[in-house]
C-alpha cells in the first residue's frame, strides 16, 4: 500500500495530529501529519483531498497543495504534500484522531511523541 500525507502550515507554526489508541491504529498515541492509505482508483493527489476531508471536514483543491517529498517509509511508497492552513483551528471538527495542535518547529523537534521520521520531515520544510 502507498499513503499520503500533508504538512499544514499556519504562519510559522504546523498544524499536527494526535493519534487515536484504537486497536490496529499505527503509531497511536503520537503526533504526526494528516494522511492515510491511497486506495486503488485513486492517485496520490486525490487521497490526500480524501483524507484532509475525512479527517477535518475541509474540501481542499488539488492546486492549494504542492507534492513535497516521494519517499520510503517502512518500506511502502509515501507522498508528503504540503499546504498553508488558512483556517483558525478552533473551528476545526476533528473526525479522526485524539487532537490537533499548531507548533512550533522548536516545539516539534521537542516532543517525545511523534511519529518516526516527523521531525526530519519538519526540519526540511
Amino acid at each position: 500500500m502507498a499513503y499520503a500525507g500533508i504538512i499544514f502550515r499556519k504562519d510559522d507554526r504546523f498544524l499536527l495530529q494526535l493519534r487515536d489508541s484504537n486497536i490496529g491504529t499505527k503509531n497511536p498515541d503520537q503526533w504526526g501529519i494528516f494522511g492515510g492509505g491511497i486506495e486503488y482508483t485513486e492517485t496520490p493527489g486525490q487521497a490526500i483531498l480524501r483524507e484532509i476531508k475525512e479527517e477535518i471536514g475541509i474540501q481542499f483543491k488539488l492546486e492549494e497543495i504542492k507534492l513535497f517529498a516521494k519517499t520510503r517509509f517502512r518500506g511502502e511508497e509515501c507522498y508528503v504534500y504540503r499546504a498553508n492552513f488558512p483556517y483558525e483551528i478552533s473551528n476545526i471538527t476533528l473526525n479522526e484522531g485524539k487532537d490537533l495542535g499548531l507548533f512550533t518547529k522548536e516545539e516539534v523537534l521537542r516532543l517525545n511523541n511523534t511519529i518516526e521520521g516527523l521531525k526530519e520531515l519538519i526540519i526540511s520544510v
